[in-house]
């Protein structure tokens, strides 16, 4: 099997790897942009492999990620509304970034359950509007 770039990007790989290990970067790497042959696609596929865990998205855009079988290396994809894929990954992550916590959703999510848990008294009841 000849190859043209997947050696390369398998190496750009382990060295996201241990920038993610070290200092806790991360790391994402558009496969769409990246010129692989179908030699280099199977052999990625075959090497970085398939893991258990995948993360199904169903946004306005539908994304899911599938680990591979590297800790810390994630497949992703991305789909507009008419189901057509847009983008392909890789992500060097703990987990992908966008499925993490947005901290502005959370600083929402806070005022929400502030605003809620004022309209009950300290024994659980519903305060009344005066």
């Amino acid at each position: 099997m000849e190859l043209m770039n997947a050696l390369a990007l398998l190496n750009e790989i382990k060295h996201a790897l241990i920038e993610l290990r070290v200092n806790g970067a991360t790391r994402t790497i558009n496969i769409l942009n990246f010129p692989l042959t179908n030699n280099d696609s199977q052999f990625l596929d075959e090497t970085l492999g398939r893991g258990n865990l995948t993360i199904d998205y169903r946004g306005a855009e539908h994304t899911f990620w599938q680990e591979a079988k590297i800790a810390g290396v994630w497949w992703g994809e991305y789909r507009n509304s008419n189901n057509k894929v847009t983008l392909r990954t890789i992500e060097i992550a703990e987990v992908p970034m966008l499925t993490k916590a947005q901290r502005e959703d959370m600083e929402f999510g806070i005022a929400k359950l502030e605003a809620l848990t004022a309209e009950y008294d300290s024994d659980g009841k519903k305060i009344l509007p005066a």
